[in-house]
C-alpha cells in the first residue's frame, strides 16, 4: 500500500513543488520591481485562482471518472468522457480569448486596485489571461495521466516548462547584455510561452505515446448522456472550487483598500503557504486515484483503507513543514523583499500560516478521497456553507467592522481551513464505503451516503 501511495504522490508532490517554487521563484524575481509590481502579480494571481476555479470541475471529473472506468478495465468509456471534456475547454478557450482583449483593466478597477496598480497591471493581465487558453487544455490532459496511474509524465512535463519559465521570466523582464527586457509584461509572456509548450507536450504524450494502450486516436460520437454526466460533476466541483475562490477573492478585495504595503505582505504570505500545498496536493491526487480505482476494482473497504493510508503520509509532511514556517519567518519573508514595511508585516501572517497547515493537508487529502468515491455532492454543499455562511461574512467583519487589518483577514482564512479540514475528515470515516460503487451516466443520484 505505502510503495503505490509513494508512486503515485511522489511525482505529484513534485509535480506541484515545481510549480509552486517556480511562483515563488518567479515572484521573487519580480519583486525587484517593487511592491507595486509585487501587488500587481498578487491580484493578478487571486483573479486568475479564481478563473481555474470556474472551469476547475471539468478536469478534477475527469480525473476521479476515469481514474474508475482504469480500475474497471473499461477505458473506452474513460477515453469518450476525454473526448466530452476536450470539446468542452476548446470551446470555453474561443470565449475566453476574447475576453482578454476587452476585460483586464475593469477586472483590476472592479477588485478595488488603485490607480498604480491598474496601470502596471492592465497589459500584465490581459497576458496572463491569454496564456490560460493553454492552461485549460493541458490540465484535463494531466488529470487524465493521473487517472491511469501516470504521475510521472506530468511531473516531468511540469519540471521542464517551469525551469524554463523561470529562466523567462528573469530574461524577458530584465534583459539580456545590452537589451534591457519588456518589464512586468515580460514576466506575463514568459508564461504564454511556457504554458504553450506543457500543452503541445501533453498533446504528443496523449496521441501520441498513449495510442497504442489505450487506443486515443479512436474518436466517438458525442453520446449526450456522457455530456450530461461531465457537466454535473463537473458543476458540483466546480461550485466547490469557486465557492472557495470568491471566498477568496473577498478575502483580497478587503486587503486590497489597506494599501500597496499590505497587498504585498499579503501575496508573500500566500506565496509562503502555498508551499504547503506541494505535499497536500501530491497525496490529494494520489487519494483521488487511488480511491476511484479501487471502487472500479469492486474493492471498496480497500479504497477506504487506502485513502486513510495517504492521509497519514499527507500529514507527516504537512507537521514538518509547519515547523519549518514557524522557526524561519524572518529569513523566508526577506527572500521576496527588502522592504522591512513589507517583511515586518508578512511575519505574523506566516505564523498563522503555519498554524493551519495540519488542517489545510486533511482538507485537501480527504477531499481527493471524497472525489474517488464520487461524493462531490457533500463537497460542493460544504464547501458552499464554509465560505458564504463562515469565511466570508467573518472577514469582512474583521476587516471593516473591528479593523483588525490583514490579521483579522488571516484569522477568518484560518477559521475557514479547520472547519473544511475537520468537516471533510468526519465526512470520509464517516462514509457507507460497503456502498460505494462506480458512476455511471443517466439521472443524478447520491452514490454514497
Amino acid at each position: 500500500m505505502w510503495k503505490r501511495i509513494l508512486r503515485l504522490a511522489l511525482p505529484s508532490i513534485l509535480t506541484f513543488s515545481s510549480m509552486t517554487l517556480t511562483g515563488m521563484l518567479t515572484l521573487v524575481i519580480v519583486g525587484r520591481l517593487g511592491p507595486t509590481a509585487i501587488a500587481v502579480v498578487g491580484i493578478c494571481n487571486i483573479f486568475m485562482y479564481n478563473i481555474w476555479a470556474l472551469f476547475a470541475g471539468i478536469n478534477e471529473s475527469i480525473n476521479f471518472l476515469v481514474s474508475q472506468n482504469f480500475g474497471e478495465n473499461k477505458m473506452t468509456d474513460g477515453n469518450k468522457r476525454m473526448q466530452v471534456a476536450l470539446a468542452m475547454t476548446l470551446a470555453i478557450d474561443v470565449l475566453w480569448a476574447a475576453a482578454c482583449i476587452v476585460l483586464p483593466r475593469e477586472i483590476l478597477v472592479m477588485l478595488g486596485a488603485n490607480h498604480d496598480i491598474v496601470q502596471a497591471g492592465t497589459s500584465y493581465l490581459g497576458i496572463r489571461m491569454f496564456s490560460f487558453t493553454f492552461t485549460m487544455c493541458t490540465v484535463v490532459f494531466f488529470a487524465y495521466m493521473r487517472a491511469v496511474g501516470d504521475t510521472r509524465t506530468p511531473m516531468v512535463i511540469s519540471v521542464v516548462t517551469n525551469v524554463l519559465l523561470i529562466v523567462l521570466t528573469y530574461v524577458l523582464t530584465y534583459g539580456l547584455y545590452n537589451w534591457n527586457g519588456f518589464g512586468l509584461q515580460g514576466a506575463a509572456w514568459s508564461m504564454v510561452l511556457t504554458e504553450g509548450l506543457g500543452l503541445i507536450l501533453s498533446i504528443v504524450v496523449y496521441f501520441g505515446f498513449y495510442a497504442k494502450r489505450f487506443a486515443t486516436r479512436v474518436w466517438y460520437r458525442i453520446q449526450w448522456d456522457q455530456v450530461k454526466l461531465i457537466v454535473r460533476e463537473s458543476a458540483k466541483l466546480s461550485v466547490m472550487e469557486l465557492s472557495m475562490s470568491l471566498g477568496m477573492l473577498i478575502f483580497t478585495m478587503c486587503i486590497t483598500r489597506l494599501g500597496t504595503t499590505a497587498v504585498a505582505a499579503n501575496e508573500i504570505a500566500l506565496n509562503i503557504l502555498s508551499l504547503g500545498f506541494m505535499p497536500a496536493n501530491g497525496f490529494g491526487a494520489a487519494a483521488t486515484v487511488i480511491v476511484g480505482q479501487d471502487i472500479g476494482a469492486g474493492e471498496p473497504m480497500q479504497a477506504k483503507q487506502g485513502g486513510l493510508y495517504t492521509a497519514v503520509g499527507g500529514l507527516i509532511f504537512m507537521a514538518l513543514f509547519s515547523v519549518f514556517l514557524w522557526l524561519f519567518a524572518l529569513p523566508v519573508a526577506k527572500i521576496y523583499t527588502s522592504d522591512s514595511a513589507v517583511y515586518l508585516i508578512s511575519i505574523s501572517l506566516i505564523h498563522i500560516a503555519s498554524f493551519i497547515q495540519l488542517f489545510d493537508g486533511a482538507n485537501i487529502i480527504f477531499a481527493g478521497g471524497l472525489r474517488g468515491v464520487g461524493d462531490t455532492t457533500y463537497l460542493y454543499r460544504m464547501s458552499l456553507v464554509a465560505n458564504w455562511l463562515v469565511f466570508i461574512p467573518l472577514t469582512l467583519i474583521l476587516v471593516l467592522v473591528a479593523h483588525l487589518g490583514q490579521v483579522g483577514a488571516w484569522i477568518s482564512l484560518a477559521t475557514l481551513i479547520v472547519l473544511l479540514g475537520v468537516g471533510n475528515g468526519w465526512r470520509y470515516l464517516k462514509l457507507d464505503w460497503g456502498s460505494a460503487a462506480v458512476i455511471r451516466s443517466g439521472p443524478s443520484v447520491d452514490h454514497v451516503h
